[in-house]
């Protein structure tokens, strides 16, 4: 351990004023799924980029957390394609101190080590799902496994481990954009948030007006009294999220075409190649991966971190979601 590890956190402020306290880590770039918003029949299943090793990725772990960052979630890809990930979340648990460890996964192989991985402290679940109809299931993903992922989501909500169990939904009109009434009175029904998610503009997806609906439209398609859930604090993120009165569950929006929401952006990225994105509608990168195989120090990292954070055209609000488009399978979202 480098010897600042014992320290009190700094901690990183961008210079609009945002404190960032959470890094979503890209662990891989494979998936097992070809949904159309991430993937084209062009896509390369990999990066041409050596990704990092294990031993490098717990190197930046430990330097993030010298920054204060108290949240991370491990996303792809699909993480759960990695056969380490179980060791993964195990050491960052136990070497890292990071309070909230979360994971984003499509839920396909989640089920087996699901229990294991709350043992660990897991205590923030996403899971993937555009459709409850099985053939609208399989067209958005290429994989015929709705019926696991529908178990997977029924396991993480009865074991108690997290708040909510949220499941993302990308809303794609004329494809699952019939279900959205259907979708949500399934979630309230449980404990769970279920985040519709604008469809949005990436480097394979072609996007165009003609599968876009805004969050407004979605709203007024769901048919009940919709009650604002105040989500203020440091890890509220850019989800609107309501309740309706006598149901346990909780309806999520993530608007980033209809409404921008980058006054409140407490995240970065990293890149299962070690690329740290500051906005992920912007071009800039940082090659965190070329510090650590320069034989740099934590406290150097760390330094070097908070001084690009201190950039400003690193953390600047885009300017336009279509001027440069993020491939999804990449930054992990």
């Amino acid at each position: 351990m480098d010897k600042r590890s014992k320290s009190t956190p700094s901690s990183l402020t961008d210079p609009t004023g945002r404190r960032i306290s959470y890094l979503r880590i890209s662990l891989t770039e494979r998936c097992n799924l070809r949904c159309g918003y991430c993937y084209s029949p062009n896509t390369s299943d990999l990066s041409r980029n050596e990704p990092l090793t294990k031993p490098e990725l717990y190197r930046l772990i430990e330097a993030f957390s010298h920054l204060g960052i108290d949240k991370i979630r491990f996303t792809g890809g699909e993480p759960l394609l990695r056969s380490d990930f179980v060791e993964i979340v195990e050491q960052t648990t136990k070497n890292f101190h990071v309070p909230i460890i979360g994971l984003t996964t499509n839920g396909v192989l989640l089920k087996p080590i699901l229990p294991k991985l709350i043992g660990l402290g897991l205590n923030r679940l996403n899971i993937s799902l555009d459709s409850l109809i099985q053939e609208t299931f399989q067209s958005i993903t290429g994989c015929d496994s709705l019926h696991t992922v529908l178990d997977a989501i029924s396991m993480a909500e009865q074991s108690g481990a997290f708040p909510f169990v949220k499941v993302n939904t990308v809303v794609m009109k004329d494809i699952n954009s019939g279900e959205i009434n259907d979708m949500a009175r399934w979630a309230l029904q449980k404990k769970i948030d279920l985040r519709f998610i604008e469809y949005m503009p990436t480097q394979n997806n072609g996007w165009g007006e003609e599968r876009f609906i805004p969050e407004d439209e979605m709203r007024q398609r769901i048919e009940l009294d919709l009650i604002p859930v105040n989500n203020s604090g440091a890890s509220s993120g850019p989800a609107r999220t309501y309740q309706v009165p006598g149901y346990p569950g909780r309806l999520s929006f993530i608007s980033a075409v209809s409404h921008k929401f980058c006054r409140d952006c407490n995240r970065l990225r990293l890149t299962s190649t070690g690329q740290l994105i500051g906005c992920l509608f912007r071009e800039q990168k940082i090659d965190l991966k070329k510090l650590l195989r320069m034989g740099s120090s934590i406290e150097d990292i760390s330094d070097f971190i908070q001084n690009a954070i201190a950039y400003g055209q690193f953390r600047k609000p885009y300017d336009s979601m279509v001027d440069y488009r993020p491939s999804m399978v990449a930054v992990g979202g």
